[in-house]
């Protein structure tokens, strides 16, 4: 009965009452989808950035076959973000992406019929791609090409070329290669082609700017020993630094160091003789002494021939001796080898400003220097802390200048603030939306079915026609009480819901 009474007076509404119900209705149902939607839509984040057009088609075609949403803006692939990582160690596990040319994945497949002049080309392809990929991994380094010529070895040929590589890198925005890293460039790329020295890689950018020279290798030593010089000095200046803002306060001072090094190394060799003193070097000794007669015929031709008696000699005492001794002496003597390491410390300057003091005038601050004795006490310090040496030419300079104090305005680093207020937004919007459609929509539209509808007055006679004559007569004044409650009684009976519509008609009527 409720649900067709709420039809009954929804259908008594005016027309225009229906439609802003309708309205509403509409309105609010879309605003309750577009919430549910909003808060279970997937967000998207960076999958990988700045790939070449070739890793770019094939992640985007591995992402189809795996059936991943997607999203392209320029060089950039978003996925969902429940979906990041999982992609990226799928990708990986198949070899993508490649990172620019192409490896020695080319001869995973097995090629037959292939001539040789193809399979050399394919190694130098790989071998190319394979340097490009790990000089890319450098953090200063977006994009690198490598180029490899390898002449061709005849017999009929004297000469003995040797290959050569040319490298172009693209630097990212903000980001310098220094000496060092060019050097090791380099040394990569000759290291990984047999014959190629260092001599024969040259390294280039994206502008043209020939970054390589050709004394890479002392490019790079004199790089390491600039490098060592400066952070030689950082030590120094950080230990004055905090040694002297511990005395006259934190931002009192400033100090600034400077040094010679000597990279020089030499060795020396010296040999000396002392003849004062002799040593035995060597003795030998030999002795031989022999006595006695000896026996024996004419030597000759006569007493060798057969039949010839031989002739006897009378025994003569003989006596041999024999004697023989050599000694060597050796002059004593002394052998020094001395090495000079490199990176001597020939000398120092150290250069330090202090602020004064200050005192309140009014507005402003005086400014009050400090006593010379304190300097000077500053300067002792100093000395002792970097091992002041005046024979090899060390300089120390203690000064007190007042220090400017404006006070620059820096300015603050720019946040995301839309990646902090999306996820709290995410939960706050669906209920002050729910809120606002109760207070706004549902409770008026409770309302309006609350509301009593004021109908205009109809002809009873004409409207009722066909209703019982008992309750058309019933407004007669002629009719007892009683004879009316039994009739009015009996016409309810018979048909109550009709009888309800009329005495409604009569209570918004009065």
């Amino acid at each position: 009965m409720a649900l067709e009474d709420l039809f009954e007076q929804i259908k008594l509404w005016p027309l225009k009452r229906k439609i802003t119900f309708i309205l509403v209705i509409l309105i609010s149902f879309g605003l309750m989808w577009g919430i549910v939607a909003w808060s279970e839509r997937e967000e998207f984040q960076v999958l990988f950035s700045n790939l070449g057009p070739q890793d770019a088609g094939n992640v985007v075609g591995k992402l189809k076959e795996m059936k991943i949403p997607y999203r392209v803006e320029g060089n950039v692939i978003f996925v969902p973000s429940t979906k990041v990582y999982e992609t990226r160690l799928d990708l990986a596990a198949q070899g993508i992406p490649q990172g620019g040319g192409i490896g020695f994945e080319i001869f995973d497949k097995a090629q037959i019929g292939v001539t040789e002049f193809v399979q050399r080309l394919n190694y130098r392809r790989a071998l190319q791609g394979e340097l490009s990929r790990t000089i890319k991994n450098l953090s200063e380094v977006d994009e690198a090409r490598v180029h490899i010529a390898i002449p061709e070895r005849t017999i009929f040929s004297d000469r003995n070329d040797r290959p050569t590589a040319s490298v172009v890198v693209k630097v990212k925005p903000g980001r310098v290669l220094n000496q060092n890293q060019i050097g090791g460039i380099v040394h990569l790329v000759s290291s990984s082609v047999e014959g190629m020295t260092p001599y024969d890689v040259s390294v280039i950018d994206n502008i043209g700017n020939l970054l390589s020279k050709s004394s890479s290798l002392s490019s790079a030593g004199d790089s390491m020993q600039l490098d060592y010089q400066k952070s030689l000095e950082k030590d120094y200046e950080s230990r004055l630094q905090s040694m002297m803002e511990g005395i006259v306060g934190r931002g009192k001072a400033i100090v600034r160091v400077a040094t010679k090094i000597d990279f020089t190394q030499s060795e020396k060799t010296e040999e000396r003789f002392d003849p004062d003193t002799i040593a035995v070097r060597s003795e030998q000794r030999s002795q031989e002494k022999s006595t006695g007669a000896v026996s024996g015929g004419i030597p000759g031709v006569l007493s060798n021939q057969p039949g010839q008696a031989p002739a006897q000699t009378s025994a003569s005492g003989a006596v041999s001796q024999k004697q023989t001794e050599s000694i060597n002496y050796e002059v004593s003597r002394s052998v020094s080898r001395t090495v000079r390491p490199k990176g001597d410390l020939k000398s120092i300057s150290v250069a330090v400003l202090v602020d004064g003091t200050y005192k309140k005038e009014g507005k402003n601050n005086i400014f009050v220097p400090r006593p010379d004795v304190e300097l000077k006490k500053y300067e002792e310090l100093v000395r002792a802390a970097v091992g002041f040496n005046q024979e090899r030419g060390d300089q120390v300079t203690v000064q007190n200048v007042p220090f400017e104090t404006t006070i620059e305005e820096l300015t603050p680093e720019k946040t995301d603030i839309m990646k902090i207020v999306l996820p709290v937004l995410k939960f706050i919007v669906p209920m002050v939306v729910a809120l606002l459609l109760i207070m706004f929509a549902i409770k008026p539209i409770v309302e309006i079915l609350k509301a009593p509808i004021k109908m205009a007055p109809r002809p009873r006679v004409a409207e009722y026609a066909g209703e019982p004559e008992v309750l058309r007569t019933v407004e007669s004044s002629d009719r007892s009480e009683k004879q009316m409650k039994e009739q009015i009684t009996e016409a309810v009976k018979r048909d109550p819901r009709k009888s309800a519509m009329i005495l409604k008609d009569w209570m918004t009527t009065e």
